[in-house]
């Protein structure tokens, strides 16, 4: 038995927890903007401010400059200052850390996000190992994100773990590809229908589920034929 030669992390509610509702709807609310539309320019963008957000927002939506403006700077903000931490999430990457066990970061995030990540966990942004949407332009559940991801690492599907909270974004995909994968439901009630499809037998189950990101330990990155699917 061996560890698996990485853990790739999602971030958002899996190791940080932001508002109940999202940047993309909180920016179609407020401009009147399609929420679908406003998520790909928030989430595929490697934006540097929110004034270069605002500049976008006005170009591809006809938003009016100033409200355009007055509305990113506010979100921006906002979105750095009510992210926390999840309770546990420093002290189980730092076990993985002292075990000596590889992690890397594969999420669907936006910039000012990452960044309070970033202020929260500064060697884990510094590591190399972030492949992040808004960077990349990949979004999971798209196979081709975490391949590239893989790719980058140097690290085969066999030899990896996905650890997330959403079944349909970090779990299923990974799965497919051939990585272990851990679901942490501390959020049931936002994944019911795919807690039922996998008590029901319908969809395929993680290699381990947690109740909380406090729960992870060194020992469940061992790679052993009891973990296989």
């Amino acid at each position: 038995m061996e560890h698996a030669r990485i853990l790739l992390f999602d971030i958002g509610s899996t190791l940080i927890e932001g508002p109940d509702s999202g940047p993309a709807q909180r920016f179609a609310d407020l401009l009147g903007i399609e929420k679908r539309a406003v998520r790909d320019l928030l989430f595929r963008t490697e934006l540097s401010g929110p004034e270069d957000l605002a500049a976008r927002l006005a170009r591809q939506f006809a938003a009016g400059a100033a409200r355009a403006l007055e509305v990113s700077a506010s979100l921006w903000r906002a979105q750095i200052e009510e992210a926390y931490v999840l309770p546990g999430a420093r002290e189980a990457i730092a076990r993985l850390k002292q075990a000596g066990i590889r992690r890397g970061y594969l999420s669907n995030i936006w910039p000012p996000f990452y960044q309070r990540f970033a202020l929260e966990f500064p060697e884990e942004a510094a590591s190399g190992d972030c492949f992040l949407s808004f960077r990349t332009g990949l979004m999971k559940p798209d196979l081709e994100a975490f391949r590239a991801a893989l790719d980058r690492c140097g690290v085969e599907p066999s030899a990896a773990v996905m650890v997330g909270d959403t079944y349909k974004a970090d779990i299923e995909p990974a799965l497919r590809l051939g990585m272990k994968a851990i679901w942490i439901l501390h959020r049931p009630h936002k994944e019911r229908r795919d807690l039922a499809r996998v008590l029901n037998g319908e969809a395929r189950r993680p290699h381990l589920t947690l109740t909380s990101i406090a729960e992870l330990l060194p020992e469940h990155a061992i790679m052993s034929p009891s973990c296989e699917s």
